[in-house]
């Protein structure tokens, strides 16, 4: 084996030398040495200084000084087409496996003395070459290299294969998405060249920042697949969009809420709804209360509620029934843990979907009129001032008479105010007064009903006056107020754990009463704080009451169902969670409850939106100004929608209240923007 050396151990000026640039060596010839630079010529004639301690290590041959500049051209052109040579028939790898295991670090010279008995010059180069580009198997520390172990050279190779696979998928999906942005590919086209597993990963990278746009596993990526196209939060929704991954108005909201649409949700969840069905068909008892009825929407199939009331002399005998799931919950199976994750119900204006398995929500456990259902019974008796004298709780089997509709009572309640439904809206009026002496914030608005009719080419969308039932809602409303505060203050003394909705803010006196213009509304509700879920009771100062726990919508919301178990835990004198348990519940509770709070508040507003958008060449709005303190506020009462405007845009001079005519411009119901065009005053 023999030991070569470079010609010199110092730089001197005739002698071919290698240095890097951008990771390639480049052969040169050295013309000056200025300790500690070098000024040489390189191959590709052009003159360089440099540090000496970035000459490679594989040093000579050495020439004589005086040589022209062509012959040194010459001279390098042969010499790196001689390196170039040996090296395509190396095997880099061989001197590896021959090495690997044995040592861990030696200079190139040792190395060719491996493969050669007299290694020059070009072969030692060609193998310092050779083992530069080995870069999973050797590490060049200057002036040796290291030799990777087996293991870490199959992780290096490993991160090698995945670098190339993302350099590849980078150059195809930055040009794939480009042209699904221009819409060059009609939706659902793909070119021949986009092979099956590029097209999984580019779209489950979509799909992921679709559902988490903060993701940052895919950050990186995902800026050099987006370079140069739109800095639009939405563009991975808009390229799956085009790319027909999605439809065009689907509801990527419920992505990244991680929200079920589908009833099918429910499916790994059968054999524990088949044994709840068991032990309610075991459980079963003929009821003996008579003449409840429930008050609801024609299209409402998960029944909550229902009552009972007979005013007499003394004032008005109340029985109140809630639909029972608590009362047979499992707290901590996989049903349970998909229910909390859902939190609520959805209802939005393309359908709703349901908290529960739509089995349990709508059938089992839903007041159908003439079934036989589980419930919790609340028997009060009030007076004539709405003042509770006697509150019973009690778990009850129950058969609704009759589920009714807000059109046929408030039918009845115009024919015949003086019958029980007339009894209990006059109940109802008096818990509201009493709820205003307390200080309540009533705010009564007309939410329009939102219609899409789906047609070949687009979804239409129309807006229609909600119908006001104005009596039979505030039967509904008062009794399930007065129920959820009853209980909150029946749990409360027995220090029965429960969620609680607070509001503990200061709010002027007159803020107080029921409002309905605009900029009331406005600046009543911008001085209200926000309601939290809290498991120590605190007042809930908008609806009036020292304590508040929601407990009569177990088969819509997460938290209902949790108080109604805790409360029939308390009745049945079964051990139910203690705080310490809800408290340890209560992050998820209201993590999830703002995720899907988020779908239901901006859903219907895209709907909207879009209305406007398909309207907006040929409609203009009335808008009524409700704040001018910065850009103007509009609401546009009949659509209820707020929309903000320049001042100048208004004539300069909006004042509260003041009704314009608006002529609205671009509108993206995507990104929640809309713009003012043009106004005048009404």
């Amino acid at each position: 084996m023999s030991d070569y050396k470079p010609h010199s151990a110092e730089l001197r000026p005739g002698q071919v030398v290698e240095y890097l640039q951008n990771n390639q060596p480049v052969v040169s010839w050295v013309q000056e040495v200025q300790a500690p630079r070098v000024r040489a010529l390189n191959i590709n004639q052009r003159e360089v200084k440099l540090p000496a301690s970035r000459v490679l290590p594989w040093t000579g041959p050495v020439y004589s000084a005086d040589l022209s500049r062509q012959d040194v051209l010459q001279l390098l052109q042969e010499h790196h087409q001689k390196r170039n040579s040996i090296q395509e028939n190396l095997d880099v790898m061989d001197v590896w496996s021959m090495v690997q295991g044995e040592i861990v670090q030696a200079s190139i010279f040792w190395f060719a003395g491996l493969l050669w008995d007299e290694p020059d010059a070009d072969r030692t180069a060609a193998l310092g070459r050779a083992m530069l580009q080995a870069r999973t198997h050797f590490k060049f520390s200057p002036p040796d290299f290291e030799v990777y172990s087996r293991e870490t050279a199959e992780k290096k190779m490993e991160e090698e294969r995945l670098h190339r696979e993302r350099e590849r998928l980078v150059s195809i999906g930055k040009d794939f998405f480009k042209k699904l942005h221009s819409g060059t590919f009609s939706p659902g086209e793909q070119p021949e060249s986009l092979d099956p597993e590029v097209e999984k990963q580019l779209k489950d990278i979509l799909e992921r920042r679709i559902k988490n746009p903060d993701d940052t596993q895919t950050q990186d990526l995902w800026s050099k697949l987006s370079a140069g196209l739109p800095q639009d939060p939405h563009l991975p929704f808009i390229l799956a969009r085009a790319w027909g991954i999605y439809p065009e108005h689907y509801n990527y909201l419920l992505e990244q809420a991680d929200y079920a649409w589908e009833a099918s949700w429910s499916e790994p969840h059968i054999p524990e709804i088949q044994a709840l069905a068991r032990k309610l068909a075991r459980e079963n008892k003929e009821p003996f209360i008579d003449g409840l009825i429930s008050i609801d929407s024609a299209s409402t199939r998960d029944i909550d509620d229902a009552f009972y009331i007979r005013e007499h002399a003394d004032g008005y005998s109340l029985t109140l029934a809630l639909a029972g799931p608590g009362l047979y919950w499992t707290f901590g199976s996989g049903l349970d843990r998909a229910a909390a994750h859902r939190v609520s119900s959805l209802y939005l204006p393309e359908g709703k979907s349901d908290m529960l398995p739509r089995v349990l929500a709508e059938e089992m456990f839903s007041l159908n009129q003439g079934q036989v259902r589980p419930a919790m019974v609340l028997d009060l008796e009030l007076d004539f001032q709405g003042i509770v004298r006697r509150l019973n709780p009690r778990l009850e089997w129950v058969r609704v008479q009759a589920n009714r509709t807000y059109a046929e009572v408030e039918d009845e309640l115009a024919r015949d105010p003086a019958s029980r439904l007339g009894s209990a809206l006059r109940l109802a009026r008096t818990l509201r007064e009493k709820r205003l002496e307390q200080g309540a914030v009533i705010i009564e608005q007309n939410e329009p009903l939102i219609r899409l009719e789906k047609t070949p080419r687009q979804t239409l969308v129309s807006l229609v006056p909600g119908v006001t039932h104005p009596g039979a809602h505030l039967i509904v409303s008062e009794l399930m107020l007065l129920c959820n505060t009853v209980l909150a203050g029946w749990a409360l003394k027995r220090d029965i754990p429960l969620f609680y909705r607070t509001q503990d803010i200061v709010l002027p006196k007159d803020y107080s009463g029921v409002w309905q213009k605009p900029e009331e509304i406005y600046r009543v509700i911008r001085s209200m704080g926000a309601t939290l879920t809290e498991t120590r009771p605190r007042p809930h100062r908008s609806i009036g009451a020292g304590a508040y726990a929601s407990v009569t919508s177990p088969l819509r919301r997460y938290v209902d169902l949790v108080n109604q178990a805790q409360i029939a835990a308390a009745l049945t004198g079964q051990p139910g969670m203690d705080r310490a348990g809800l408290e340890k519940m209560l992050p998820l509770v209201n993590t999830r409850m703002g995720q899907v709070s988020r779908v239901q508040k901006f859903r219907p507003r895209y709907w909207k939106l879009l209305y406007f958008k398909q309207q907006a060449r040929h409609t203009t709005w009335t808008g009524i100004v409700v704040d001018n303190s910065g850009p103007v506020v509009l609401s546009l009462p009949r659509e209820q929608v707020l929309i903000r405007a320049p001042h100048e845009v208004l004539g300069g001079k909006a004042m509260i209240g003041q009704a314009f005519r608006l002529r609205l411009g671009r509108i993206d119901p995507l990104n929640n923007e809309i713009h003012v065009l043009e106004a005048w005053e009404e």
